[in-house]
């Protein structure tokens, strides 16, 4: 079921995390590995929707956490923990991407397989009974995702970059601006290029 979530700023440490990071920090795995199941799925979607190949996804998202273990120390609450935290995988991400000379591979998944990309998927065939879409109707929006996806591979790995954090974690312009660590002009531009270029590229996809 797709769900449509109001753009979010990323706010101040909860107390219950506050704890966790600063255990963490002291050298606390079991803290950690508290924020890691926390934080691993939003992660996850953000590295997989810049570098769009599952395999390379996991690895990314273990580079992450490793340089976030590692560099806890030098992380003093300037920042939300979630902004700091997407900073590390959009670098890493985007690092990836360079080093792979864009390298877009695309793996093929059985029609009835939620996609790794989606954590909280459902195989495409349970969604057909009770009230859901009929196979027709559901293997047309798969055949639109796929070619979303496609157009989305083709962006630049920057502008990708922007709609995972925008259109796929919902977070503000602002808070976008501070995980990239670039103007908020520069936010709206790239956004608005991407949309632009997957608008065109989804036309001449289509039928």
């Amino acid at each position: 079921m797709l769900v449509t979530m109001e753009p979010r700023t990323t706010s101040a440490l909860g107390d219950a995390e506050r704890d966790l990071v600063d255990r963490a920090r002291r050298g606390d795995r079991g803290a950690f590995e508290r924020l890691v199941s926390e934080h691993v799925r939003h992660v996850w979607r953000v590295v997989w929707r810049i570098v769009r190949h599952d395999a390379d996804a996991e690895d990314v998202v273990q580079e992450v956490f490793l340089a976030a273990w590692q560099g806890l120390a030098g992380y003093r609450g300037e920042c939300a923990f979630t902004t700091w935290l997407h900073r590390i995988a959009v670098t890493r991400a985007l690092n990836h991407v360079g080093r792979s000379g864009e390298r877009l591979r695309r793996a093929s998944r059985p029609i009835d397989a939620p996609a790794a990309s989606d954590p909280d998927g459902e195989p495409l065939l349970a969604r057909l009974a009770d009230g859901g879409p009929s196979p027709l109707q559901a293997l047309e929006a798969r055949e639109l995702l796929r070619r979303l996806a496609d157009c989305v591979s083709r962006l630049p790995a920057a502008w990708r970059a922007v709609v995972a954090l925008r259109d796929g974690e919902s977070l503000a312009y602002e808070e976008i601006a501070r995980v990239l660590d670039v103007a908020l002009g520069t936010v709206r531009s790239r956004l608005a290029r991407a949309r632009f270029a997957l608008k065109e590229c989804m036309e001449a996809a289509a039928p």
